[in-house]
């Protein structure tokens, strides 16, 4: 069954996205004047086909992508009565509209899509730190679990998954100063020195490296040693932790972090057992453990994550009509920086090229997203939609941009680019995409084989 919905969910995605691109370029060819002959999704043989107008409408066997064809001098004859309707004979303006008309529909879909997403709400979570890895870049710049994250770089955020986007774009600066608001103290400012990463990976591993997760934990204490510093103060196993000194201890990490001073201070420690809740008085000793000798309370540890926190944390955001599209178009506008960021990146050696992904991870995901829900999968409909756009846009040869590219120049020269040049380009581009491909492709096995 699950193979049965990835299989309908990619079927279904391709269908959409590559309909609405090849729409595009249709929609425009006939308003410009251009004769369309074949309006095809999928390549190769057709298996259905049906005449209407001038253009013969079908669907092929390889269901990979899709295209327009349109009465082009180049490609065949042209009768001399049909020669203004030709797409070669045309103004490079005119052909410049049909070529932009394919990546800006799949933009547009992207964007009627996510106005619909802010219009009819989405469960997202608030953007709280639910945990701070130990010795990480957030511990050390003073981020703690329950602060609530309310600026990034001088933007506001409400979401976690906003935070995400915004330390998305703050990546490669130096330092970001993030506001949150802290209980018992109001809004603060601390600063994310991001150039000491060891790497600034832009995608969801960038949280993981900076140190900080949304799901909040609880830690409870499995074992205490018989006559340890906690067993003499009363700590039992089971309690569960809430506070060290007054500090969060919810992911245990401040226990062992204060208890590791060995500065001889007791440790105020709040734990709470069944209905109540204590604070106890604990003060570390030097105890050996696996050989070595070290501050220690004798107790053990077991951390996961709280349900209950993690559910108080959920909400549903949705938008007005006349804020939604304003709201969707700034997230568009983001995502689609980031996108461009991504693959510059990888140009110039600072992404790994792991992140390109194929077919098989396409169609994964998919149907991973088509099982959770009707929402979720619209919103990978917006990623990949907004990603087939800005790929088509590149300036490579047999890709939009490279048309793009081609008119542009014959706008500015007044004359066609020559078939020579084009033929060059052709090759190059075959070769580009070729190559891309294979990565992907190389990526998706790999992912599959090896995780």
């Amino acid at each position: 069954m699950h193979n049965l919905t990835t299989l309908l969910a990619f079927v279904v995605t391709l269908g959409i996205l590559v309909s609405i691109h090849e729409y595009g370029h249709y929609w425009v060819a006939r308003r410009c004047g251009i004769k369309v002959l074949v309006f095809s999704i999928g390549f190769g043989k057709p298996l259905l086909k049906w005449q209407r107008g001038d253009t013969q409408w079908q669907l092929a066997a390889i269901p990979l992508g899709g295209y327009v064809k349109m009465l082009d001098e180049r490609e065949a004859p042209v009768p001399a009565g049909e020669r203004q309707l030709a797409f070669n004979t045309q103004h490079p303006l005119k052909k410049m509209a049909v070529v932009l008309a394919g990546p800006l529909a799949n933009l547009l879909l992207a964007l009627v899509l996510l106005i619909g997403i802010n219009v009819y709400g989405f469960d997202t979570i608030k953007p709280v730190v639910g945990q701070v890895a130990a010795g990480s870049l957030a511990a050390e710049s003073g981020l703690r679990v329950g602060d609530e994250v309310v600026q990034v770089g001088g933007r506001r955020i409400d979401t976690w998954d906003g935070f995400f986007l915004q330390m998305l774009k703050q990546a490669y600066s130096e330092s970001t100063p993030l506001t949150v608001r802290r209980p018992g103290q109001g809004e603060i400012t601390l600063d994310l020195p991001l150039a000491r990463l060891p790497a600034r990976p832009l995608s969801p591993a960038l949280m993981r490296v900076i140190g900080v997760a949304p799901a909040p934990t609880e830690t409870r204490l499995t074992k205490v040693e018989e006559g340890s510093p906690a067993a003499k103060a009363g700590l039992r196993a089971d309690d569960l932790l809430l506070r060290v000194n007054g500090e969060d201890a919810s992911d245990g990490s401040a226990l062992v972090r204060l208890a590791a001073r060995g500065d001889g201070q007791p440790l105020q420690i709040t734990v709470r057992r069944g209905a109540q809740q204590f604070t106890l008085p604990v003060t570390p000793v030097m105890m050996d453990k696996e050989g070595q000798r070290a501050p220690r309370i004798g107790v053990a540890l077991s951390t996961g994550i709280d349900d209950a926190r993690l559910r108080a944390l959920r909400i549903q955001q949705r938008y007005g009509w006349l804020e939604a599209p304003y709201v969707a178009t700034l997230q568009l506008w983001d995502e689609a920086r980031i996108t461009l960021s991504v693959f510059g990146h990888m140009l110039i050696g600072r992404e790994s090229v792991k992140q390109v992904s194929g077919p098989l991870t396409i169609a994964q995901v998919a149907g991973e997203s088509a099982e959770m829900g009707f929402q979720p999968f619209i919103q990978f409909l917006v990623v990949i939609s907004l990603s087939l756009g800005i790929m088509n846009l590149l300036p490579v040869p047999v890709l939009d941009g490279g048309h793009l590219m081609y008119h542009t120049a014959e706008l500015l020269t007044g004359r066609p680019v020559s078939a020579t040049v084009e033929a060059i380009g052709q090759r190059i581009g075959l070769v580009f995409l070729l190559a891309l491909m294979s990565l992907a492709l190389f990526n998706d096995f790999h992912r599959f084989l090896f995780g």
